[in-house]
């Protein structure tokens, strides 16, 4: 019962605490339990004992799947049984129908061998027929009905049928391009190809010759391969081609003269080829882009529909075979001119121009090969960008020794911008628009380091000319504070963006590989120029700081006599509203607000906004401690000292504020605590302070209560 506290309260609260008759009710609530527990076992009995019981029922549900079960597994020995017998009595019979099913199996893959063999005899037979017939078109389709059943064929383990069939496609290959290029070749002749402007214009005799012109450019690109070959040039140049590689039969016929031409003026001892001028070979490709895109376009543009393509893509099909020959001219001469650094560069800004023409000019994909890729070569690339590091110095120091750097250009109320960071700026603008056509990211990263870097020893020089000298100093401000200010707008463009997340992949990349805890993090970045961003934020407060400095050296050195006044002997003020300031502070209090008013003026309003609290709080430490610490006061000098403060120094700041007060709290306190204003209680001061400007005083008049 003691293990069971709720069973006492029960019987407790039945019984009661009346001892009179508890006998009596005892023998009651015994009666009453035996009842229950009569009924509750009388509930037991009806579900567990009886033939309608629940139990009984289970118990006998079990028991019929149990002798279900037991029927079952003998049936299924008996099937065992059986099988065993049947198998072994069907052993021989099995073992020779699984004879014929492999004997059937080979016979019927031997079968579809010389049926494919046959095919491919047969139609290449059909093949020669056509041709000697002269019904090439019929021929063209044999042809492809065999690259077909080759492409088909490419998974199967028959190697010497699939080496067959290849060897035969090649061979037909160069058969119907043979045929078709001879005729096609008669026709180009035919045309006068290439023809001059006047010509193109003159469309009565083209078009004679433009049906014949479209049936054989369809023939030639229906037996092309799918690659051609550059065997022609060395190792490295074919690399650098490979992706050029898928160009058109007809594109790559029509290109043979040009080809010609090319290689012609531009390569060994003409007067043409000349290094320092790569603008001549390059304008010559464009001239051509520009004069028979709309040609190409117009005769080759249907062809291409027909098979599979947009007319579109015979133009570009057309620049991308004319860049196989810038692409061979670039790699020759860069490779041969990195020593000499004024041709290089002169190739570089050149090829760049070049590149940005083809994509804006001709609308030239972005996705497809691009001649920049002759500069992004390893030891090309390498001198490249440090080509772009020395130039950038060279320039950065023309910026930085200009006599008229720091003139202002633009004033606005959001940023002053100066000649030195508009200079400055368009040099990294101009670099950003130089690699932005590159098309590896990775490459683009090297140039955004090189931008960060730049960025970075730009600041460093504006701090070392401010230690030099202070003439300047709101303007080197500027300077800084409207670079971040771009810098922050730049990290929101595409370009910079795309770089952000490549860079935060390749850090999440680095993280997975190693287990450092110092990997830095660059998911929560905003910009790629968070760094240089705070790091000129940085500069910024330094150069506030200096700034505000230099007007307090001004304000302490006209401020001599007012910290030497005579506090301790002056009248006390009988009404403040007949104030006059303490003659000592006109001309400090004057240079300060000058100073002030000066840099309202030449400070854009976030950064003043900045640089006037700094000057309160300076203005508020230079009288607590050089005049109100520094002097004794008497009660009229105490007087003097909390009007000049009320009535003179916030009225300056609450041009900029509706609560100057709070930038010179500690100061009023100082003051109020000064003058032992009743029941004033200081919030800001500790009470050592406190009680050393209690002892400033030197009379003795209410006794402040310090709480």
């Amino acid at each position: 019962m003691a293990s069971n506290p709720s069973a006492l309260i029960v019987i407790n609260e039945e019984l009661g605490d009346n001892f009179e008759d508890l006998i009596t009710r005892c023998k009651k609530y015994k009666q009453v339990l035996q009842n229950r527990k009569h009924d509750i076992t009388q509930k037991i009995n009806s579900q567990v004992v009886g033939s309608n019981s629940n139990m009984v029922k289970t118990l006998n549900k079990i028991h019929e799947e149990r002798l279900s079960i037991i029927s079952l597994r003998k049936e299924v020995e008996q099937l065992k049984s059986k099988y065993a017998g049947f198998k072994k009595e069907t052993e021989s019979i099995r073992i020779i129908f699984q004879k014929l099913i492999e004997d059937l199996k080979y016979n019927c893959n031997r079968m579809i061998y010389f049926m494919c063999l046959q095919c491919i005899t047969s139609r290449s037979n059909k093949m020669r027929t056509d041709l000697m017939s002269k019904r090439d078109s019929e021929a063209v389709k044999s042809y492809k009905i065999l690259c077909e059943l080759s492409f088909a064929m490419s998974t199967v383990p028959c190697k010497h049928l699939i080496s067959y069939i290849t060897r035969l496609i090649n061979y037909w290959h160069c058969v119907l391009e043979k045929f078709y290029l001879e005729d096609f070749e008669i026709t180009l002749k035919q045309m006068n190809w290439p023809f001059t402007m006047n010509e193109i214009t003159d469309n009565a005799k083209l078009n004679n010759f433009k049906q014949q012109f479209q049936r054989l450019a369809d023939m030639l690109i229906k037996v092309q391969l799918p690659k051609n070959d550059h065997t022609e040039f060395d190792e490295q140049t074919s690399q650098l081609l490979e992706h050029y590689s898928h160009v058109s039969m007809p594109i790559i016929m029509i290109l043979v003269p040009f080809r010609k031409r090319f290689f012609y003026h531009f390569t060994g001892k003409k007067q043409t080829n000349k290094p320092d001028k790569p603008e001549w070979f390059l304008s010559r490709v464009l001239s051509w882009i520009r004069d028979y895109r709309t040609f190409v376009v117009d005769w080759l543009g249907p062809v291409y529909s027909e098979n599979g393509k947009r007319p579109i893509d015979s133009q570009h099909d057309f620049i991308k075979g004319l860049l196989q020959f810038v692409v061979v001219k670039l790699d020759s001469d860069l490779s041969h001119f990195q020593l000499e650094d004024i041709v290089f560069s002169h190739i570089v800004d050149e090829t760049l121009a070049f590149e940005h023409e083809l994509r804006k000019v001709y609308n030239y994909p972005n996705d497809y090969p691009s001649v920049t890729e002759v500069l992004t070569q390893a030891q090309i690339f390498f001198k490249w960008i440090n080509m772009e590091r020395k130039y950038a110095h060279i320039k950065m120091d023309e910026i930085l020794q200009n006599k008229e750097q720091w003139k202002i250009l633009v004033y606005d109320s959001q940023y002053c911008m100066t000649v030195c960071a508009d200079s400055f700026l368009t040099l990294l603008n101009t670099m950003s628009d130089r690699y932005s056509i590159l098309r590896q990211p990775r490459h683009k990263l090297q140039f955004l380091k090189l931008q960060t870097d730049l960025l970075e020893e730009f600041r460093q020089n504006i701090v070392a000319e401010e230690i030099e000298s202070n003439e300047y100093l709101s303007e080197m401000l500027c300077t800084l504070h409207y670079i971040s200010y771009t810098l922050y707008n730049w990290g929101t463009n595409m370009h910079f963006l795309s770089l952000l997340n490549y860079k935060c992949e390749l850090e999440n990349e680095v993280r997975s590989r190693s287990e450092s805890e110092f990997t830095e993090v660059l998911d929560t970045a905003d910009t790629v120029f968070d760094d240089s961003i705070r790091l000129y934020n940085l500069g910024i407060d330094n150069l506030l700081n200096c700034l505000t400095e230099n007007i307090m050296t001004k304000v302490k050195y006209i401020s001599k006599q007012y910290k030497r006044d005579r506090w301790h002997i002056m009248e006390s003020l009988v009404d403040e509203n007949k104030y006059s300031i303490t003659d000592s502070g006109w001309m400090m209090y004057e240079t300060f607000t000058e100073n002030l008013n000066t840099l309202n003026k030449s400070l854009p309003t976030s950064l003043f906004n900045k640089c006037w609290p700094i000057l309160a709080t300076k203005m508020s430490t230079f009288l607590f401690n050089d005049v109100l610490l520094a002097n004794m006061f008497n009660r009229g000098g105490a007087q003097h000292l909390l009007c000049d403060v009320r009535y003179k120094l916030l009225p300056i700041f609450s041009k900029y504020t509706t609560k100057p007060s709070i930038y010179i709290e500690r100061l009023l306190e100082a003051c109020r605590v000064l003058n032992f204003e009743p029941n004033f209680k200081p919030v800001i001061l500790k009470r050592n302070e406190v009680s050393e400007i209690l002892l400033r005083r030197i009379e003795h008049g209410n006794v402040l209560e310090l709480g």
